[in-house]
């Protein structure tokens, strides 16, 4: 009755916290990350941003290579902005809730 109790708490706990990572409806023993995006556009300035950053890393921030490049600190700044987006902190917190209820179930065997 234990291990039900505690495999119940740990997927509900898991039901709030993983997010990030959902399994990939097409391949077995994938997952595909979940990101917020407003829209199509949206995503497609996204990915505008991040060719931009990767250029100015490749040629520097002054020189701009070739074609130079409009506004390259609020491209460095969406950029970052999203990497936040990126991070799993649910998923973290989901690990942390995961020990907490491991180590109360270790004390009381």
């Amino acid at each position: 009755m234990k291990k039900k109790k505690m495999l119940k708490r740990l997927k509900q706990v898991g039901e709030n916290h993983l997010r990030k990572l959902r399994p990939h409806p097409h391949f077995r023993h994938h997952q595909q990350i979940c990101f917020p995006v407003q829209n199509h556009l949206h995503l497609m300035f996204l990915i505008e941003d991040l060719i931009k950053v990767s250029v100015m890393a490749l040629n520097g921030i002054e020189r701009g290579g070739d074609r130079p490049l409009k506004e390259p600190e609020r491209s460095i700044s969406e950029v970052m902005k999203h990497a936040l987006d990126l991070l799993p902190l649910e998923e973290a917190e989901f690990i942390d809730k995961i020990n907490e209820i491991l180590n109360q179930q270790t004390t009381k065997d």
